[in-house]
């Protein structure tokens, strides 16, 4: 064992000793020393029993450099490599005994399994070893994973350094690089290739550093001539090495070296420099020689032919780069001289001394700004700005950029100008127009408006406020410079106003009133990423009018130009050019530049970088699919709780969920609650208090402790309320929470302490949607309470447009809630949806407006990867454009597909747009396809084609006034507030509860109470026959009371949808009373504070109005038997649509007021707005019709058709309405559903149908003339016919009837009025009296002839006087 150990020992020495001494190799050894070396190392190798192994030389040269082993390879070289060996083991070939052969066949199967578990095993060892070998020899070296993305990375903005080394990684790898990545990293190489040059030279002049320098030395010759020179000792052969290795570190962080120089007097100098300089180089370098520990020496003695090599080939290569430059700096002439004499040659007076540049001063600036013209600058406009509005203008990015951006804007008439959010192109673009002289009356070129247009109102507010105050200049009406203009309010314009923002939609209404939009100089189309339908009509529409205004402009200056003085003044003044800006943040600029049919010339592009501080982008390890609303909520406390103070903003999808979270947040961190978890954390210790010192009025004292408890309301701390759950639910069970009383106090003592050590303890909780009321919106731009830190939570309006301050933390759920239309079938859902790419960089985007910021995720990287689209869709092709055909018509568009879109809409959707204009008969049907009268009067009114409609039939039906009341409630969203969140507030309740049975039944008779109040306040606006007049009881009710907030709160009402509603009211009132001016017997009319209800005659005739704006959305009770799956209702209270389109059940949805689950009390007909899926697909705003309304309202369209007139009831003529009329049954829909029979003017029925080829209509006409019903002057002669008058019906071949017939037939007379036109023309007075005579008898014919002359005078005085009237 001892001896094992001594081997052991002695191996391991000479492993040391190997390591220690691996090369000794002598500078110059003589063959003595070369012998002496030899015969010692035999020595060793017979002593230690070992031998040189060959392949040690060949692995040990591979440790050299390449000049050393080039030396030692010489034959004549000194030098031999001496390495200590490895013991070669002795390999015996070992006997088997034979003892052990036949114990291995008499082996029992015990030993044996374990003999082949040991082979094995080591089989496995041997494979394992062989499967790492190849893993080693192929795995990925560090070269190729630097090429690869990490995901951890995803989501992190590249910095330039990061993207240098990526194209460099790649470059090198042999992968092409992108055109931007190569140019910028050829940009690079040739600076880092000039500053290598520039060391390279510094290193030759200073040659290399060594541990201790030597003071530089002054060397003078004899003649007196003198020149410094800065002389260094070279480096020892480690610091070379060390210097190779740290280069990149040395070339990062540059040291200036300072060379002496002096101007020789004399030029025979030179050689006694080269002379003097040599020996002291010597001379010091033998002194560091000296110094030097004789073994470090001999260390480095080692490589030091290798360093002296190196160092000079690299002096050779920097004096063939000097000779170089000195042959082109000094030409031909002076080639022969290097450049060191170069610049000892250099006289004084030509060395080059920098001069000091004086600034100007503050004052002396301003002068010379205003000496110096700019092609966009006039002296229009003197602004004074306030002190710090210029400050935090300066600090906008897009302020650096104004001369690019103007420029750009007078050399052409359309740019597109890209800003990330937060640059400022939103407010600081309009002040740069304004300066310019934009909209001053004065201007010579562009006196017309600046417009902006925004996608919300919301935005248009706020930004035109804003721009007000920058500009420091009047706001609004009557005098203001800056003024809005949105949907519902006009009165913030005026004639003064130079800077007009606008929702895209009131730009629209304008371009159909003034085509060329005279009134404006230039436009701004704000956010136009959105993709609206509004915003791509508007840019198509735009593309075409720069152009045309600027070739007006050219032909209208040209022909002013032409004329004398005198027609100059009374001659109109030219049009100008209109010059279109199109603003966006994440734009998709190839849609507008590649679009050759929107833009033959691609605009000019310009991008002005964001004032945008890093943002760190966080994503969740997991995803929650469904409870985010939670995920947010805990986000929120761990940013209060853990970071430091700012801002936190979170995206949610609609109004429910950011109520949810504002009212946890609220109880778990406003001031209130905050008051109210003290005293429950008080009466939790006193409860364990009590507790651990039980009295025997234990038990008394409970149920007032629990009953204190009840009183604490659902803001308590949610651990106490699990404590006093447990207490009240198992009493057994509360001793187990003795255990865990002081762990517990602790706990909570832990958190309070926590919570008031945070810096900004309590949160300011705000909630922002479309529906809030502007004066709630507004609340997020105040500053927050003190000690507060601000929470917004929004849905996508936050996204764009508008900037809350001091937000530096965003919460993203990812996710918005969007109305998606089916275009196949016309049903609309809304579903909650992943957002975009570009949407979640703008979400993150607003967390580095005013600092580093933070945004949280609430999704996994791999879901935003797959499931994330770069870009929305436009909004184009997501919803019906039936009102955008229109308009479009309007505008003299006939060809809506060859419309320069820049995303054209789908073919199927403009199809069905035509088919519901077609049905509306706004649009001609066929393949005209033109635009109707009917449909030029729809255009008009700012609503939608339907409403337009009702308006227009309410007028001559006399109930205009409520009709503009259904209109604006039809417009906006429903009104009505569904209370659902009150039971879960009642289940909690009932939760915390006792078991006090007097306090349970007196909660269950408060709960009746509150539901009967409840109902009571839903009932009085429920009209069992349409939702419609429902609205219109509570838009009534409303402006009775005078718009107040607290009516609105009383009965459930929304604020705003109120407010909205109201204002609308007004605006079509306005319009109406203006579009029917021009009317005889027409009467303004009045909005009414005070409208009474209608009468149940005129909620038929509105009822009537609701069905003939949605005649194509009509739905039929499906028969009983017919569905036979299903739940009862599905079953029984089906309906199906008259469309096609729709081809499943449709229900009325529960809220509506004429449901009912009784399916006998369900009306037959009802038409609805649209049909919404939720569980199922239900109709919306649903109105009950009569089954013979819709023979009227489908008259002369696609969906009604007539059969033939009913021979009973008998045709009539209708004097009043001067037309034969007749009854016939109709057939509505594509599924043919039969009306009952129905009064209407007697079809125009072909001549082909009949045999004599005489219509029905005018055999009809012609009898009622013979019997004096059509011209009175006629009747006495009715008896004196040959023939009764019915036989015009009954008989065909007759010549008295074929004559009558064919020649009212001929003149297509089938009225009074048609005839007394044909008396009353000239040569007209004998028209029909032939015909006529020949059915009179021959003995009242003269009788005939006599009155013919006064029968004819009469009828057509008669005629004249019911014009007159």
């Amino acid at each position: 064992m001892a001896g094992k150990k001594r081997k052991q020992g002695g191996h391991a020495r000479s492993k040391k000793k190997a390591k220690t001494t691996k090369v000794v190799i002598a500078p110059e050894p003589t063959p003595v020393n070369q012998q002496s070396v030899q015969e010692e190392a035999s020595k060793i190798d017979r002593a230690a029993g070992e031998q040189v192994v060959p392949d040690a030389v060949s692995d040990a040269s591979e440790l050299l450099s390449p000049e050393l082993v080039e030396e030692m390879k010489g034959a004549d070289s000194g030098g031999a490599l001496v390495l200590p060996g490895r013991r070669e083991k002795k390999q015996k070939a070992e006997k088997v005994p034979e003892e052990l052969l036949q114990q291995a066949e008499h082996m029992s199967k015990s030993k044996r399994k374990k003999l082949e578990a040991i082979a094995a095993r080591k089989v496995k060892e041997a494979r394992r070893a062989d499967l790492y070998k190849s893993l080693e020899q192929q795995k990925l070296s560090q070269e190729q994973l630097r090429l690869m993305y990490s995901t951890s990375q995803m989501g992190h903005k590249e910095t330039l350094r990061e993207r240098l080394k990526r194209s460099l990684n790649r470059q090198k790898a042999g992968i092409q690089l992108s055109e931007n990545a190569q140019n910028e990293l050829l940009k690079k190489k040739e600076r880092r290739e000039s500053e290598d040059e520039e060391s390279e030279e510094d290193e030759d002049m200073e040659e290399l550093p060594k541990p201790k320098q030597t003071k530089a030395k002054t060397v003078k010759t004899g003649d007196g001539a003198a020149a410094v020179d800065t002389v260094k000792t070279s480096i020892s052969a480690g610091d070379v090495i060390q210097e190779k290795e740290g280069k990149k570190k040395r070339r990062k962080k540059k040291t200036t070296h300072l060379t002496q120089r002096s101007v020789p007097m004399q030029q025979d100098a030179k050689s006694a420099n080269n002379d003097t300089t040599a020996p002291i180089a010597d001379a010091q370098q033998a002194e560091v020689v000296e110094d030097e520990d004789p073994e470090v020496a001999a260390k480095r003695a080692s490589s030091q032919s290798a360093a002296m090599i190196k160092l000079e080939a690299l002096r050779k290569k920097n004096e063939e780069k000097r000779r170089l430059k000195a042959l082109a700096a000094g030409g031909g002439a002076a080639g022969a001289t290097v450049k060191q004499d170069e610049e000892s040659t250099v006289a004084p007076e030509d060395v080059y001394v920098p001069k000091p540049i004086v600034m100007k001063t503050t004052d002396e600036m301003r002068e010379l700004s205003k000496k110096t013209k700019l092609s966009y600058k006039t002296t229009l406009v003197q602004l004074s700005r306030k002190p710090e509005i210029q400050m935090a203008r300066m600090q906008l990015p897009v302020c650096s950029s104004e001369q690019e951006i103007m420029e750009a804007i007078t050399e052409n008439d359309v740019i597109i100008l890209c800003g990330e959010t937060g640059s400022g192109k939103t407010t600081q673009v309009p002040q740069f127009l304004y300066e310019a002289g934009y909209g001053h009356p004065e201007h010579s070129t562009n006196s017309g408006r600046i417009g902006v247009t925004q996608p919300r109102r919301v935005a248009a507010v706020s930004t035109a406020k804003r721009v007000a105050e920058e500009l420091n200049v009047p706001f609004g009406a009557p005098k203001g410079h800056v003024g809005y203009q949105i949907r519902y309010d006009a009165e913030h314009v005026s004639e003064h106003t130079r800077i007009k923002f606008m929702t895209d939609g009131i730009l629209l209404k304008e371009i159909q009133q003034d085509f060329l939009l005279r009134q404006y100089s230039i436009l701004l189309l704000d956010e136009a990423h959105e993709r609206n339908v509004n915003t791509d009509i508007l840019i198509g529409l735009l593309s075409r009018i720069a152009p045309l205004r600027a070739q007006m402009a050219r032909e209208e200056e040209e022909a002013y130009l032409s004329l004398s003085d005198e027609e100059k003044v009374s001659a109109e003044k030219p049009i100008k050019p209109l010059k279109l800006v199109i603003m966006s943040a994440t734009l998709r600029v190839e849609d507008f530049t590649q679009n050759h049919r929107l833009f033959p010339t691609p605009p000019p592009v310009l991008r002005v970088d964001a004032r945008q501080y890093p943002v760190t982008i966080h994503f969740n390890k997991r995803t929650e699919l469904d409870n985010y609303v939670d995920e947010a909520f805990k986000k929120v406390i761990k940013i209060h709780k853990k970071l430091p103070e700012g801002g936190i903003l979170v995206f949610l999808t609609g109004q429910r969920e950011i109520l949810q979270l504002c009212r946890k947040l609220q109880q778990a961190y406003s001031a209130a609650a905050r008051d109210k978890k003290a005293a429950a954390l008080k009466s939790s210790r006193a409860f364990r208090a009590q507790r651990r010192n039980p009295t025997p009025e234990f038990s008394s004292n409970k149920d007032h402790i629990l009953r204190e408890h009840d009183d604490i309301e659902e803001e308590a701390d949610l651990e106490d309320a699990q404590v006093y759950g447990n207490e009240v639910d198992d009493e057994g069970g509360a001793y187990d929470l003795d255990e865990d009383d002081h762990a517990s106090e602790k706990d909570d003592d832990d958190d309070e302490d926590m919570d008031e050590d945070l810096a900004v303890p309590y949160l300011h909780v705000l909630p922002l949607y479309s529906l809030l009321p502007n004066d709630e919106q507004m609340k997020v731009f105040d500053a927050p309470p003190e000690h507060h830190r601000l929470v917004v939570v929004a849905t996508n309006v936050a996204e764009t447009s508008l900037t809350i301050p001091g937000i530096k933390y965003v919460v993203d759920a990812g996710r918005t809630k969007e109305r998606v239309f089916d275009l196949s079938n016309g049903i609309s859902s809304f579903e909650v949806q992943w957002i975009s790419k570009a949407s979640a960089d703008q979400r993150a985007g607003r967390a580095g407006r005013t600092g580093p910021g933070h945004c949280y995720r609430l999704y996994s990287s791999a879901v935003y990867d797959t499931e994330f689209q770069k870009f929305s869709s436009p909004e184009i092709l997501c919803q019906p454009i039936d009102d955008l055909v229109l308009q479009m018509k309007a505008m003299g568009i006939h060809n809506v597909l060859q419309f320069p879109f820049p995303t054209p809409p789908d073919r199927l959707a403009v199809k069905n747009a035509l088919s519901t204009l077609v049905n509306l008969g706004a649009v001609s049907p066929g393949d005209d396809e033109s635009i109707t009268g009917l449909g030029r009067i729809l255009v008009k009114f700012p609503v939608a084609t339907r409403f337009a409609k009702m308006l227009l039939l309410a007028q001559k039906l006399n109930v205009i006034e409520y009709t503009i009341a259904i209109v604006a409630g039809l417009s906006g969203h429903s009104p009505f507030i569904h209370a659902v969140d009150r039971r879960e507030k009642e289940k909690n309740a009932e939760d915390d509860g006792g078991g006090d049975e007097k306090k349970t039944e007196l909660e269950e008779m408060e709960k009746e109470w509150r539901e009967a109040e409840e109902m009571r306040k839903h009932a009085q606006w429920v009209d069992q026959e349409s939702d419609v007049l429902s609205l219109l009881r509570a838009a009534g009710a409303y402006a009775y009371t005078g718009g107040s907030s607290q009516f609105c709160k009383d009965n459930h009402l929304h604020e705003k949808t109120m407010q909205n509603m109201l204002k609308l009211r007004q605006q079509l009132t306005r319009i109406v009373n203006k579009l029917y001016a021009e009317e005889n017997g027409f009467t303004p009319v009045a909005l009414k504070p005070k409208m009474p209800p209608p009468d149940l005659e005129t909620q038929g005739v509105l009822r009537q109005i609701v069905a003939a704006g949605f005649l194509d959305q009509v739905a039929k009770r499906v028969p009983a038997g017919t569905i036979t799956e299903g739940t009862k209702i599905e079953r029984n209270c089906a309906y199906v649509a008259a469309t096609g389109n729709v081809k499943e059940a449709v229900y009325i949805h529960p809220h509506s007021s004429v449901f009912t689950p009784n399916p006998s009390k369900l009306p037959q007909f009802v038409v609805y707005q649209h049909i919404m899926r939720t569980t199922r697909a239900y109709m919306k705003m649903v109105t009950a019709v009569e089954p013979e309304w819709l023979a009227g309202i489908g008259k002369n369209t696609p969906l009604c058709k007539y059969a033939p007139p009913l021979a009973e009831p008998a045709p009539f003529y209708h004097p009043e309405l001067d037309e034969v009329q007749c009854y016939a049954k109709a057939q509505y829909g594509i599924h043919q559903w039969s009306l009952p029979a129905a009064r209407i003017a007697f079809p125009e029925s072909g001549s082909a149908e009949s045999k004599d080829g005489l219509a029905d209509k005018y055999r009809w006409f012609a009898k009622f003339l013979l019997d004096g019903q059509v011209i009175p002057g006629l009747l006495p002669f009715s008896g004196a016919l040959k023939e009764p008058s019915h036989t015009l019906i009954r008989k065909k071949f007759d010549k008295k009837i074929q004559l009558l017939v064919a020649k009212l037939q001929k003149t297509r007379v089938a009225s009074r009025r048609a005839l007394v036109d044909k008396w009353s023309a000239s040569g007209g007075k004998l028209f029909l009296k032939a015909e006529l005579e020949s059915w009179i008898k021959e003995t009242h014919r003269a009788a005939f002839s006599q009155a013919w002359s006064a029968l004819v005078k009469t009828a057509v005085q008669q005629d004249k006087k019911m014009k007159a009237q």
